[in-house]
C-alpha cells in the first residue's frame, strides 16, 4: 500500500467525499472524524480551507463529482472559534462584567451548558438556513478548530446537537487528540464511545502535511 493511502488526511478527505456520494453510508448521519496533533492543528485548519475552496495536491478530487442521485457534491469549511462569537452564551459571558469581578465558576458553567447547542444553531442560521450550504448528504460541512472550543464543549456534543436538529449534511471533525482502544481521547482526556461517528484510526501529524 502506498504511503498516500495510508495518510489519514487523505483517508478523511476521501470518506467525506465517499459518504457525500453516497457510497458509503454510516449508522445515522454520515460523520467522519480523523485525530490531529493538537500543535498542527491551526494547520491543517488552513489546508483544509484550501481543499474546500479548490481541491489540489493528493487530497481528494470533489469537483465535477456527483451522487448515486446526480446531486453535486460540494464542500464547505466553517470555524468553530469564528462562530463561537455568534452565540448567546458567549454574549452572557461578556456581558457578566469586568473578568476581575466575574467567577471563573459562571462562566464556565455559562459556556459548557449552552455552547454546543448555540453553536449548532448559528452554523444552521449562518449556512444552511438561507440556502447557501443544502441540507443534504451531498453537501459536506468540515468543522475546524475544534480544539479552540475546550474545555466548553466536546465533539460529541456537537454531533448529539447535529442529529437532533436534523442537520442531514455530511460531517467531518478534525479533532485534536488520539484515538484509544477505538474510542477517542480529546487532548488526553479519559477516551469516550462516538457512538455515530465514523473514526479515522491514524492521527494527523507533522510529516503527513509534507506529503498532500
Amino acid at each position: 500500500m502506498s504511503q498516500q493511502n495510508t495518510n489519514p488526511l487523505v483517508k478523511f478527505t476521501t470518506e467525506l467525499v465517499d459518504f457525500a456520494r453516497g457510497e458509503r453510508r454510516g449508522i445515522r448521519n454520515p460523520f467522519v472524524m480523523v485525530p490531529v496533533e493538537p500543535k498542527i492543528e491551526h494547520r491543517l485548519t488552513k489546508r483544509l480551507e484550501t481543499w474546500a475552496s479548490a481541491p489540489d495536491g493528493d487530497l481528494k478530487n470533489w469537483e465535477d463529482v456527483s451522487d448515486t442521485r446526480g446531486a453535486d457534491v460540494t464542500i464547505t469549511s466553517v470555524r468553530l472559534d469564528a462562530l463561537m462569537p455568534e452565540t448567546r452564551a458567549f454574549e452572557t459571558t461578556i456581558d457578566l462584567g469586568a473578568l476581575d469581578r466575574v467567577e471563573t465558576d459562571a462562566v464556565e458553567d455559562t459556556l459548557e451548558r449552552n455552547l454546543a447547542a448555540e453553536l449548532v444553531d448559528a452554523l444552521i442560521e449562518k449556512h444552511i438556513k438561507n440556502g447557501a450550504v443544502k441540507n443534504d448528504r451531498s453537501s459536506v460541512l468540515v468543522l475546524l478548530n475544534l480544539g479552540s472550543l475546550y474545555p466548553f464543549t466536546r465533539a460529541s456534543e456537537l454531533l448529539d446537537e447535529l442529529d437532533r436538529k436534523n442537520v442531514n449534511t455530511t460531517v467531518g471533525i478534525p479533532f485534536p487528540g488520539s484515538v484509544v482502544g477505538g474510542r477517542l481521547s480529546f487532548f488526553n482526556e479519559q477516551a469516550r464511545h462516538y457512538y455515530p461517528a465514523h473514526r479515522i484510526g491514524k492521527k494527523v501529524i507533522a510529516g503527513y502535511m509534507e506529503d498532500v
